[in-house]
């Protein structure tokens, strides 16, 4: 059995690789999955709301770029 102490950070589960923001922001981000995996989410930014909102997921990075580069292009 592992043992954390209070002192220790918890692991990553989330991390972002990159945010376009031509017409709208959107962005990909690595996330766990509680399975182990891990998937690409792409987001864009409700900027009425203040809240990311998902958007589509991807297996790959090429595609989750893509497609939050996509997404960026659109018009609100």
């Amino acid at each position: 059995m592992k043992l954390l102490s209070r002192n220790t950070p918890p692991a990553s589960t989330t991390s972002d690789i990159v945010m376009f923001n031509y017409r709208r922001p959107a962005r990909a981000r690595h996330v766990a999955l509680g399975t182990g995996g891990r998937v690409w989410l792409v987001e864009t930014l409700d900027a009425v709301h203040g809240v990311w909102v998902w958007q589509d997921e991807c297996a790959g990075v090429d595609d989750a770029l893509e497609e939050a580069r996509r997404l960026s292009l659109m018009l609100s």
